[in-house]
């Protein structure tokens, strides 16, 4: 078994076992789980959630909230936001099943914390009718308030029964002595490295039918189609080998292994005429000079990057490239240049929305670094201008969230609470018509 999948299986183990413990035992008070996870494997163990989610015998609906912490009140938006939104979509998937829940009026404004529990409350009170009840996982990206945040949990917590109501949050030290419960999301990075090295001599020992050969007309023409170079295995071997070796090192703090390594892998794809490859390898370079702070070193492999993507037509992976020169000037307060190579990210990444609007909102951070706020003032409010102008599907792919809370900040700070509290109301207005459309794909 793979050590994600060993992984996933304890950390369920754990979670069924606090919700349902042994007969004689009561749920452990109060009845909120701690998902406690390495930064780095905090995906997984979302994954690992949906999993428990769809298991067949699984009687109780998962919200799951992966906003940033950067505020209470931003927070609470954002948990209203897709409980709202999830439970509508989870009473039109019933009601095509033949049952009815009740629909979920609004929370009132203004959302808090104590609103969001009594929302999820009738939530859950509505949804028992057919099923158990609910799970609300909060497990956010990052925190920008970590007190706030322990804070927000506590004054959540009552909301969770252990039955209807059940409540998981995103480990943080502040939160151990509050909540005993615990289910733990551990990978062993040393093993599933090993595992990922076998996996090639694995394949290599299988039937020779297992795989399907291309003939070479079938691999040009596959080529052509995807507007790149497809790997012999010897080589996708090889690079893998390289790449898993190069993170290893990094994670390890060997930062001269990790660039030789890097360097390798970019000549080896530069050998076989692996531009995408090539690219992404430069970049992943550029961010290992940078974490070692090695500034000119970082810049050097993005433009290397940029200018591969340029010539292979791929202005993602060139935006992205850009994006990586103007962290690079940030990282010594150089926010003049930083500034510039946003600009030149914007406009590589003309089409491509999410990019685009991340460019121009570091764009408006470098003018609140710079104390010029003004021109940050209007920076960010060209980000909420362009985000309400894409399709809501689209828009909510986007940083636009962070941007209004920032700009919402800084007018309160500012000394300008309506206008602050207009952000408020209009991010919120974008957020709604966002979860309630979904995205283009989910509509199609």
């Amino acid at each position: 078994m793979d050590p994600i999948t060993l992984a996933a299986k304890r950390f369920a183990a754990e979670f069924e076992a606090f919700w349902a413990p042994p007969p004689g035992h009561a749920v452990t008070r109060p009845p909120v789980l701690r998902l406690a996870v390495a930064p780095v494997d905090r995906r997984d163990m979302i994954k690992a959630l949906r999993v428990i989610e769809w298991q067949p015998d699984n009687r109780h609906a998962f919200i799951i909230v992966e906003s940033a912490f950067s505020t209470e009140a931003s927070f609470a938006l954002a948990v209203a936001t897709a409980l709202e939104a999830d439970y509508e979509k989870l009473r039109k998937g019933l009601a095509e099943e033949g049952s009815a829940i009740h629909a979920l009026v609004s929370t009132e404004l203004p959302i808090t914390t104590d609103r969001v529990a009594a929302q999820l409350r009738r939530a859950a009170g509505n949804v028992s009718a057919v099923l158990d009840g609910l799970v609300l996982a909060l497990v956010p990206a990052r925190f920008d308030e970590e007190a706030a945040y322990a804070s927000f949990v506590e004054r959540l917590a009552p909301a969770s029964n252990g039955a209807t109501v059940r409540v998981c949050v995103l480990d943080h030290p502040s939160l151990r002595s509050l909540l005993p419960g615990q289910a733990r999301f551990a990978v062993d990075h040393d093993a599933l490295l090993g595992f990922l090295k076998e996996l090639k001599s694995d394949r290599a020992n299988g039937p020779a039918s297992a795989t399907p050969q291309l003939s070479p007309a079938q691999r040009a023409a596959l080529e052509k189609e995807l507007k790149r170079r497809i790997p012999s295995r010897p080589t996708g071997d090889e690079l893998r080998t390289l790449l898993l070796d190069a993170g290893k090192a990094m994670t390890d703090g060997q930062f001269k292994t990790a660039v030789r390594k890097f360097r390798a892998a970019r000549m080896l794809c530069h050998l076989s005429g692996l531009t995408q490859e090539e690219a992404a390898t430069s970049i992943a370079l550029g961010s290992m000079a940078l974490a070692a702070g090695d500034k000119r070193a970082a810049i050097a492999a993005y433009r290397v990057a940029k200018q591969i993507a340029i010539t292979g037509e791929m202005p993602a992976m060139a935006a992205q490239a850009e994006l990586g020169i103007a962290g690079a000037h940030r990282s010594t307060r150089d926010y003049r240049n930083a500034r510039g190579s946003y600009a030149e990210a914007m406009a590589l990444a003309e089409s491509l929305p999410a990019l685009r609007i991340e460019a121009m909102r570091m764009t408006a951070e470098c003018f609140v670094l710079e104390e010029q706020p003004h021109e940050a003032i209007a920076s960010y409010r060209d980000v909420l201008d362009a985000a309400e102008r894409l399709d809501p599907g689209v828009r909510r792919t986007t940083s636009f969230v962070h941007a209004g809370e920032a700009l919402a900040r800084l007018l309160l700070a500012l000394g300008q609470p309506d206008p602050s509290r207009n952000v408020e109301a209009r991010v919120a207005r974008l957020q709604s018509e966002g979860a309630a459309l979904g995205s283009p794909e989910e509509r199609s």
